[in-house]
């Protein structure tokens, strides 16, 4: 169920191919798709978003990860890393689980330079770096 809730996101499935539970819940991306708690439910836009979500998205840009228009849903997907990172994920578990997501990214970057693999270990590290606390 978390990976049609990641594939939804990146818009590689239809609402209808979501199970109820899981519509409109990105985060819901790595095992368990449980929050801690002291993990914010929802990220902000622009200005509201926190110092940390922000640093999340400066360190993919420098990793040329392109997330202009999709930076909402990195963020969630990046707190559910965190989230099965907590709970013991090994990451090839983490890596799986953000696959569509991940090649949706890579999809978007016109010259070919990036790779899903290397936007998901991207997406991993910077996630460990700004977003698990």
């Amino acid at each position: 169920a978390g990976l049609v809730g990641v594939a939804a996101a990146a818009g590689c499935a239809s609402p209808a191919d979501e199970p109820a539970e899981t519509t409109g819940t990105a985060a819901a991306s790595a095992p368990g798709g449980q929050e801690p708690a002291d993990t914010p439910s929802g990220t902000g836009t622009g200005a509201e978003r926190s110092s940390d979500e922000q640093a999340f998205l400066d360190d993919l840009a420098g990793r040329g990860v392109a997330t202009d228009t999709a930076a909402d849903t990195a963020v969630e997907v990046g707190l559910g890393i965190c989230r099965g990172i907590a709970e013991g994920a090994d990451p090839e578990t983490v890596l799986d689980s953000v696959r569509p997501f991940t090649t949706a990214l890579a999809a978007r970057d016109g010259d070919g330079g990036a790779d899903a693999a290397d936007v998901g270990r991207a997406l991993v590290d910077a996630s460990r770096s700004h977003l698990c606390g």
